[in-house]
């Protein structure tokens, strides 16, 4: 399978638990639960605080936006994302996204 390296980058998130952007690698094809476990992977600090402790999933209260669509952790993670190599993802408060 194709690997694809993707930024995300954090808007909302404390700045003491990560740095403002980082890039990851993801198999073409990923799914919101692929993206979670890359940065639980490369910035573990952001468990508990965005991302639920041993799991793949987001805490309450923040959401993903790519390509312009917001998506929910556990409401979302069957549609088909499409991501391609070089893709920016954004992490955001709910409050913050809007």
């Amino acid at each position: 399978m194709t690997m694809i390296k993707c930024i995300v980058e954090f808007f909302g998130v404390p700045l003491k638990t990560t740095e403002m952007k980082v890039e990851i690698e993801l198999k073409e094809g990923a799914k919101l639960k692929d993206i979670i476990a890359a940065l639980r992977h490369k910035l573990p600090a952001l468990e508990e605080t965005i991302i639920v402790p041993g799991e793949d999933r987001m805490v309450a209260g923040y959401t993903f936006n790519i390509h312009g669509h917001f998506y929910i952790d556990g409401y979302d993670d069957d549609q088909d994302i499409k991501l391609k190599n070089g893709d920016r993802i954004a992490v955001l408060t709910i409050p913050t996204g809007g």
